[in-house]
């Protein structure tokens, strides 16, 4: 019984140091790190998302490395500052992105984010949580085993049969093609008979998001994933430019080039935009009514850059 009561004030006595010397170091002020990567589970060679963000209390000055000191078993291919357009900028962030040659589950260790109050001298420290990843090769067991070529086998009944079995393959060979020169010519058909505005396809987008319900069923970043995606590649449709795998902040430099792209849409583009990061890489949770005025700003900028019929016909 002694024995267990040394051990749990041990215990008790190295807890309490632990929060007193991290109320020490951070002066009265707390900066909360995360970290958030773009998926679980990734093959070799992909480019992985690192999303790093720290809450940036009143009069507080934050540091983020530009590349990151201890990457563990991955390669950092760039990072870019991910702080723009969020309101009040009462949190900044850095994205980086990172890829990997070995498989098996890894771990990104925590990234080390410098702060200090505005004015002073000494800079203090705080780490993001570590995030762990799952590789997985393309090849499967059977696809490394490499075996020797086989020799030509050969009948022995004679040439005949060798003759019977290239013509049957010619003639399957031919049927084949025809097939498929068939099928394709059918497919060709339908999409041009099918082929739709960029309008036509966000509009559908839109409704079969809305009837998905996800907020109500508590899938919120979901739902702003897709709501963003959908504007974004409606966009690119729109004003035939490719912007895929983008920040927001490189997606607006690409739109501002588009000259048929106005201010006041640009503007709303990038309110729309902000909100839909602010959940999807600050963990914001948005109200019900900010939900609905979300998808209202995504229906205005389609409705109100939509080519009309008579812009289409050349009228």
């Amino acid at each position: 019984m002694k024995r267990f009561c040394c051990i749990l004030f041990v215990l008790l006595s190295f807890v309490s140091g632990g929060v007193l010397s991290g109320a020490e170091e951070g002066g009265g002020r707390s900066v909360n790190v995360t970290a958030e990567i773009d998926r679980e589970r990734a093959n070799i060679g992909d480019r992985i998302k690192l999303c790093v963000v720290a809450g940036k209390p009143e009069g507080v000055e934050i540091s983020f490395p530009e590349t990151l000191e201890n990457p563990g078993d991955f390669s950092v291919v760039g990072s870019r500052p991910i702080k723009r357009g969020w309101p009040k900028a009462r949190e900044e962030g850095r994205e980086y992105v990172l890829t990997i040659y070995e498989t098996g589950t890894h771990v990104i260790p925590p990234v080390r984010v410098r702060y200090k109050e505005t004015g002073a001298d000494e800079w203090l420290t705080a780490e993001s949580p570590q995030v762990s990843i799952e590789v997985v090769s393309l090849l499967t067991g059977d696809d490394t085993d490499i075996r020797d070529l086989k020799g030509l086998a050969v009948s022995p009944r004679g040439f005949l049969p060798l003759l019977i079995v290239f013509l049957a393959l010619a003639l399957a060979s031919g049927a084949a093609w025809w097939l498929l020169r068939r099928a394709k010519a059918k497919a060709s058909a339908a999409i041009a008979a099918e082929e739709r505005s960029a309008y036509d396809i966000a509009h559908e987008q839109m409704l079969e998001l809305k009837a998905m319900d996800l907020p109500g069923k508590g899938r919120v970043k979901e739902y702003y994933t897709r709501l963003s995606d959908i504007a974004r590649h409606y966009l690119e449709n729109r004003f035939s430019f490719r912007a895929p795998e983008m920040t927001t902040e490189e997606f607006m430099e690409a739109v501002k080039a588009s000259p048929e792209m106005l201010r006041e849409h640009r503007e709303l583009l990038k309110d729309f935009l902000s909100r839909c990061d602010m959940v999807k890489f600050a963990k914001y949770g948005p109200t019900p009514l900010e939900m609905l005025d979300s998808y209202r700003s995504a229906e205005r900028l389609i409705e109100q850059t939509r080519v009309e019929e008579n812009e289409e016909e050349g009228v």
